[in-house]
């Protein structure tokens, strides 16, 4: 089994779509109709015709990330689908990690930025209940946004509670393990690091013991 497969991942079902129906929904995704949501004309022309003769996803995959269009990467163990790489329309990287049941239970989401690397810009983390069966059954909801500067805010949803939390950092918080190099195609897996933060970087961010899996282990 490889470690990486350039197929979507269907969130709905909760699973990875097969290369013939990835391909056919980028073939339809292009179509000559030109979706300024999709990029400039002249690329959307080109992602066309290059998905006439296209035979693989990963071939697609490759493409895509050369000219900034939409493509997944599902990380594999074994035969489970660990977590996936969605870069999206407005050239985000997105990184879901998935639990047992197939549930995101956090995402990291990378911007580029001007001098050519990604930026973590935002955590979403979810607390289930431990009787967990559905994607409602949570306890606390976590949203957290960084910005380059070092400004944190995050945000709290308690499940019935009729008020967020909201807290922002008082002071420039250590960002630099945010920082991600622009890969070459098929390098992934410092995107797809889970632990990217040392103990005490940014504890005042990450106040719930329910975060302790993003910290490195010493």
């Amino acid at each position: 089994m490889k470690k990486y497969i350039y197929q979507d991942w269907f969130i709905g079902k909760r699973k990875m779509q097969s290369e013939e129906d990835t391909l056919w929904y980028y073939s339809h995704l292009y179509k000559p109709r030109y979706n300024p949501n999709f990029g400039d004309i002249e690329t959307q022309k080109k992602a066309h015709k290059f998905l006439k003769t296209c035979t693989s996803s990963e071939e697609w995959a490759k493409f895509a990330y050369e000219h900034g269009l939409e493509f997944y990467v599902c990380k594999m163990n074994e035969n489970r689908v660990e977590s996936y790489l969605h870069h999206d329309i407005v050239k985000d990287i997105v990184i879901s990690f998935l639990d047992e049941d197939k549930d995101i239970y956090m995402y990291y989401v990378f911007r580029p930025q001007e001098n050519g690397k990604y930026f973590l810009i935002g955590i979403k983390f979810w607390e289930w209940t431990e009787n967990k069966k559905t994607d409602k059954d949570y306890k606390k909801i976590w949203a957290y946004t960084f910005e380059t500067n070092g400004n944190v805010q995050v945000i709290e949803w308690k499940k019935g509670a009729e008020e967020e939390c909201v807290w922002t950092s008082k002071r420039p918080l250590n960002v630099e393990s945010n920082w991600e190099e622009r890969p070459e195609f098929g390098d992934w897996e410092s995107f797809f690091t889970l632990k990217r933060w040392e103990k005490g970087e940014l504890d005042e961010a990450f106040k719930d013991k329910g975060m302790d899996l993003v910290f490195k282990d010493k």
